[in-house]
């Protein structure tokens, strides 16, 4: 299946100095690519940003008390890097035997 047929046509209403700038940037028949990357770009961010916000809180003092200031983090943080080498060590001894 080609990508032509996974498409619609929509129509949009944009300042005229923004249809300029784009059509500086972009030659005629590149505008619907254009557009399509800005997009998805714009959505991926917008998803991360809705994702942040529902997770944010999540590991309060309640659930982490031993995580209550920034400089806490940082042993925390140290100890699951020192976890995830030593696993990989046990999986790379394991793969050269």
């Amino acid at each position: 299946m080609t990508r032509k047929a996974n498409t619609e046509k929509i129509s949009v209403t944009l300042p005229l100095e923004l249809t300029r700038q784009i059509r500086a940037l972009v030659s005629r028949g590149e505008v619907s690519s254009f557009f399509t990357q800005a997009l998805e770009h714009f959505l991926a961010i917008h998803r991360q940003k809705i994702a942040l916000n529902k997770g944010f809180g999540a590991w309060g003092k309640e659930s982490h008390p031993d995580l209550s200031t920034p400089d806490d983090s940082v042993p925390y943080i140290r100890s699951l890097r020192d976890k995830d080498n030593e696993r990989l060590l046990r999986v790379r001894e394991r793969r050269g035997k």
